[in-house]
């Protein structure tokens, strides 16, 4: 599929009048249901990686590419971080910042295209992308302009959600049918599916070293099943005490992780997880 094919179905999915496009998965306090679990554990790996990096300049400028709500950026702009969000598609730009001045927080929410980026070299300290890149055939365009925007000593994170069939949530597809019985779940407006690579992180990293990146690494990343009468864009949220119940259960299992692997909980094996993660600093 095109990326010009791709860029309209994002377009046409932020523009439907959807309830569900206002949701926010960021919190400042603890997370309420799995989607806030998720993205606050995206938040604490990446800053573990940006404190464990050598080359990692340390600075404060993010951007956040095909930001969507742009979740993971409030927990930057929270942060204390000079936050910047970018999408192609305007409809979405305007809920990002209905989002953020709703929760005071501050972001440069811009409209963009992600082959071309409105920003000057070297103009940000990190730059990522949440479910971005496996939505198009030739990530190099995407990745080429990523790495130019960075700093000298800049972190790119490219978080991957590719089109697994045999990943964690092969065990638990039994678990979301049954619940497709009890809930009907009919969006307002039907959604395209969209494309999706089944590529792996072998697809990135010969990318990223010839953009000039060091201290590349990978890791499968979000180890944990999604649990819901519909786990298609948008993740729709079950009633608050079965999203209370199944958050304190994955709380226990990642501090469980944790200690038997003395790393950060939602790293694991590529293949294993739900995503991947590539990442290296900008020599």
């Amino acid at each position: 599929m095109s990326a010009t094919s791709t860029e309209s179905q994002f377009k046409q999915s932020w523009s439907a009048n959807n309830a569900e496009n206002l949701y926010t998965h960021w919190t400042p306090g603890e997370p309420a249901n799995q989607i806030q679990l998720a993205f606050r554990n995206h938040w604490t790996l990446f800053q573990q990686l940006l404190q464990q990096s050598s080359g990692f300049n340390g600075g404060k400028r993010s951007l956040e590419v095909g930001c969507g709500r742009g979740s993971l950026s409030a927990y930057f702009a929270n942060g204390g971080y000079d936050a910047t969000v970018l999408d192609i598609s305007e409809s979405v730009i305007d809920i990002a910042k209905q989002i953020f001045a709703r929760n005071q927080l501050a972001v440069n929410a811009v409209v963009g295209d992600a082959r071309a980026l409105p920003f000057a070299d070297g103009s940000f300290d990190t730059v990522f992308s949440i479910g971005l890149f496996e939505h198009f055939e030739d990530p190099e365009p995407f990745l080429a302009e990523q790495v130019r925007i960075l700093d000298k000593g800049g972190m790119f994170f490219a978080y991957v959600v590719p089109h697994y069939t045999e990943n964690v949530q092969k065990e638990f597809a039994w678990i979301n049918d049954v619940l497709k019985g009890y809930v009907q779940h009919q969006p307002q407006t039907p959604k395209q599916a969209l494309y999706r690579s089944d590529a792996d992180s072998s697809a990135y990293l010969p990318l990223m070293e010839r953009y000039g990146l060091t201290e590349i690494q990978h890791s499968g990343v979000y180890p944990l099943p999604m649990i819901s009468h519909s786990i298609d864009f948008p993740f729709s949220l079950m009633p608050e005490p079965s999203e209370a119940a199944i958050v304190a259960h994955f709380n226990q299992q990642l501090a469980e992780r944790a200690q038997v692997t003395g790393k950060h909980p939602w790293l694991c094996d590529e293949g294993f997880g739900q995503a991947y993660l590539v990442w290296g600093v900008k020599g």
